[in-house]
């Protein structure tokens, strides 16, 4: 019985597009056998899969394999130069963004601290870092090679909407609404998606921490404010409306219904009960009780039970596979707490908490990763678009081949 899925001719040839192109980004230079072999297609769709490929020049060319036996075999690799995206991490006290090309490979990084909490300067401030990362990636190549940003994705700590452009107007949040995307558009100058940077943080740790191979997981992040993302079955979980994974009002033991379990106001409170200083950040506590001070460790007793009690509620719900700490809750003074009060007060609960090995990298990684993603969505819709190519959505592994097709080039080996 046939249980091959159906499809358009343009759904079919996106998928083939995908399947090879994911087959040459780790960089390799592949022949037309090794992504018959990597990919499972007929030879046919790969022949004529690299074609539309070539044709959007992601694709070129990459000399002979004259090693293997038989007739020189063309090599084929993706051009790293064809398109470039900029990953945003917009916090609340700085800007830093990611310049990534079409392979994921990020090229080059900038930040700039104390940037006025305005949508218009935040925007600014993350086209000015674009225009040095531009700069020095253009410095380190052929002369005359200009970059073009033509994607961005921009992470803020904030609830975004299901359109990616709006963020939601929630008490004790931030302005909502779409004037931050706007001023992002017009400073960049290309299309910018937004999200919720725990959200970005989790698609780091899927595709390049510790999370990477496990299908459920959940990141509980601490910076500024407290949240998670949530990834199940291998897809991020956003909620109907966005808002999935916001669990610093979660209730907790001792406090009030709809109190604010962990965030800017409950550290600053946890901080002034234990003597520290107004204004103190979660970082400058951790770095603190590194050095050997009690009152910032009587802190963190606190922050870490509230964070272990999270990860319980949220196991009783959707029982994750593994609980990733990112940010500040990844340092050893919080993640080791954790992992003793898990262990000391809830052992019952199947919890296994890690920390995060791109410690404060996460948001910005994910967010040029998912920049990049974009890109590359963008050339498989252009390959699916290419005319005149016979056959090529009919051709799947397992048929034969049905048009005349060469398997290779070939050429005579000198």
């Amino acid at each position: 019985m046939d249980t091959t899925p159906a499809g358009t001719p343009a759904l079919l040839r996106t998928l083939n597009a995908r399947a090879v192109l994911d087959a040459l980004a780790a960089g390799a230079r592949l022949a037309r056998p090794d992504l018959v072999a990597a990919t499972g297609l007929s030879k046919t769709t790969v022949a004529q899969t690299l074609r539309a490929l070539e044709a959007t020049g992601v694709v070129t060319e990459a000399g002979l394999d004259r090693d293997r036996r038989g007739p020189a075999a063309t090599l084929y690799r993706i051009d790293p130069d064809y398109a470039f995206g900029l990953g945003v991490d917009v916090a609340r006290d700085r800007v830093r963004v990611a310049l990534v090309d079409v392979t994921g490979a990020v090229r080059a990084r900038a930040e700039r601290r104390d940037v006025k909490a305005t949508p218009t300067a935040r925007a600014r401030a993350a086209a000015e870092l674009a225009r040095a990362c531009v700069s020095d990636v253009e410095a380190r190549l052929p002369e005359g090679t200009r970059v073009e940003v033509t994607r961005a994705v921009a992470a803020v700590p904030a609830i975004v909407g299901p359109d990616h452009v709006t963020i939601r107007r929630v008490p004790g949040f931030e302005k909502g609404g779409t004037e931050l995307h706007d001023a992002l558009v017009d400073a960049l100058g290309c299309p910018v998606t937004l999200e919720n940077d725990v959200n970005l943080a989790a698609l780091a740790e899927q595709r390049d921490g510790v999370a990477a191979g496990v299908r459920s997981f959940v990141v509980l992040g601490l910076g500024d404010g407290f949240g998670a993302g949530l990834v199940l079955d291998g897809r991020l979980h956003r909620g109907a409306a966005g808002g999935a994974g916001e669990v610093s009002f979660l209730p907790h033991p001792g406090r009030s219904l709809g109190a604010e379990t962990l965030g800017a106001t409950s550290l600053a409170a946890i901080a002034k009960e234990n003597g520290l200083r107004d204004a103190v950040s979660v970082q400058e506590i951790v770095d603190r009780a590194e050095n050997g001070d009690a009152a910032s460790g009587d802190v963190l007793d606190e922050v870490a039970e509230r964070i272990a009690v999270v990860a319980a509620s949220v196991a009783l719900v959707v029982e994750p596979e593994l609980f990733v700490l990112t940010n500040q809750a990844a340092r050893e003074p919080i993640a080791g707490r954790v992992r003793r009060f898990l262990t000391e007060k809830l052992a019952v609960l199947p919890v296994q908490v890690v920390p995060s090995e791109l410690t404060c990298d996460a948001v910005v990684v994910g967010a040029a990763r998912s920049a990049s993603d974009a890109l590359r969505d963008e050339v498989f819709r252009a390959a699916a678009a290419h005319p005149g190519e016979p056959d090529t959505a009919a051709a799947h592994p397992g048929e034969p081949d049905t048009a005349a097709v060469p398997d290779e080039r070939e050429e005579a080996a000198s």
